[in-house]
């Protein structure tokens, strides 16, 4: 059998565990499709030059970090894929496969499903798009005039970002498991994989310093420069998330003991399970909380360096121009639909996440653990993966924060809590209830049924 026939059995047999992958890639095909299709719009018959250069200036804004994020949140969901077919990947090996082989058949299977969810992409993202542009028209950033467009340009950027981010993604992880062999594929079939890649800590490492750097760079070289402030002061936000994403299953692991110690004395069994669970699956865990942390960064980095610079054109009596509406209603814009997709890409992950634990949950009610039991160590578990993105995102946002609040406000103002409490309780509300709500629908499967589940 080809390796391309392998790839759509896989697809075929296999649906449940890259239908969170297929939906990720589709919100992320429509968030960059739909600002794409402002590149065409800005090549339209009677744009001006001003309107032209915004609408291509919050285009590719999008286009930078959203291929990056895009490509974060699918190769979240193919590396949990992948993970939960290690027994098959062994077989495959013991059969013959070469690791080239394997990883072309990941390659293939992620190419396929790209394809596919763009396609499906192009209705949702024209509709967007048009939105898009209704609100930059509705706020006087660009011309009533400006006819909406989505031609060729959104077509070849959104799809080949799109293909990009998913090949990308996909190699990463076709790559890690095609090195790995036989017995240790059929180990990390046993113990999800605990390992962590030598390449991921120095790109989390890596990150993190370029999001201190623009901080420090918008606290000191490019004090009160505008839309360059701002601008780099997002950068800051992004790069730390993204990096401490990227390093969140070592915090994990720092931070599993001492709430195990913590919580011992009134968690009991549930919790017993529940921090066994995150020592020994921590990518699992980490499923859950590298959205978290995006999601998080980004809100609320967002929200607080716009506070700031609207607080201190205050106390500087500056009369607030057309081009800060502008940069206002941009940044809103952008993190918006960013924002979107990283709540979906929490709740997809977390549904898949759980559904995918069918098994685990028949061997351990098997085992003697009760359904009330294995509902309270995954509240647990989920509590835990939340409040850790939760903290590790504020890190993020405090890093892009503190550098744009000293640049710009120098005695820094006044900043209201209700905005983060409300990012607080959304995550939280998400988290718990995608979740829990997975996690009911693989308990009501007959426990000798669901414990000698091979796959989902």
């Amino acid at each position: 059998m080809t390796l391309l026939g392998l790839a759509f059995n896989s697809l075929r047999f296999r649906r449940g565990s890259f239908t969170a992958t297929f939906v990720n890639v589709f919100l992320g095909a429509v968030v960059l499709m739909s600002f794409a299709s402002l590149f065409d719009t800005a090549s339209g018959v009677g744009v001006s030059p001003a309107d032209a250069s915004s609408l291509t200036t919050i285009a590719g804004a999008v286009g930078g970090w959203g291929l990056v994020i895009v490509g974060f949140g699918v190769a979240s969901t193919m590396n949990l894929s992948v993970r939960q077919r290690q027994a098959e990947l062994a077989l495959l090996k013991a059969t013959g496969a070469t690791p080239s082989q394997i990883g072309r058949m990941i390659i293939g299977e992620g190419v396929t499903v790209s394809i596919l969810a763009a396609g499906l992409g192009i209705v949702p993202a024209w509709l967007i798009g048009r939105a898009v542009l209704g609100a930059l028209t509705s706020t006087d950033q660009i011309a009533d005039d400006v006819a909406y467009r989505f031609g060729p340009l959104a077509l070849i950027a959104g799809l080949s970002m799109t293909l990009l981010a998913t090949v990308g993604a996909t190699a990463i992880t076709a790559r890690q498991a095609g090195q790995v062999s036989v017995r240790e594929t059929l180990s990390q079939a046993a113990t999800n994989d605990r390992s962590i890649g030598r390449g991921r800590i120095i790109a989390g490492s890596l990150l993190l310093v370029v999001g201190i750097a623009c901080s420090l760079t918008t606290a000191t070289v490019l004090k009160d420069e505008g839309f360059t402030t701002l601008s780099i002061a997002g950068q800051a936000c992004i790069a730390s998330a993204i990096g401490l994403a990227l390093l969140s299953p070592l915090a994990l692991r720092g931070l599993i003991r001492p709430v195990d110690l913590a919580t011992r004395s009134f968690t009991g069994a549930a919790g017993y399970l529940a921090t066994t669970t995150i020592r020994e699956h921590t990518r699992q865990t980490t499923t859950i909380t590298m959205p978290v942390i995006i999601l998080t960064g980004l809100a609320t980095g967002t929200i607080y360096i716009q506070k700031i610079q609207n607080a201190a054109n205050a106390a500087d009596g500056i009369t607030v121009s057309a081009d800060d509406k502008g940069v206002q209603t941009l940044n809103f814009i952008i993190v918006g639909m960013i924002a979107l997709f990283a709540a979906a890409v929490l709740i997809n992950n977390c549904v898949a996440s759980m559904l995918a634990r069918r098994q685990e949950f028949g061997v351990a009610r098997k085992l003697g653990a009760t359904p009330g039991q294995i509902l309270r160590a995954v509240t647990f578990e989920t509590i835990f993966a939340a409040a850790s993105g939760l903290a590790l995102g504020s890190i993020s946002a405090a890093i892009g924060i503190a550098g744009f609040r000293y640049g710009r406000a120098g005695s820094s103002p006044a900043i209201d809590a209700v905005p983060f409490l409300a990012i607080i309780i959304t995550v939280v509300i998400l988290t718990i209830t995608a979740s829990l709500s997975a996690a009911h629908r693989s308990l009501a499967v007959p426990m000798i049924q669901a414990a000698g589940t091979a796959r989902v």
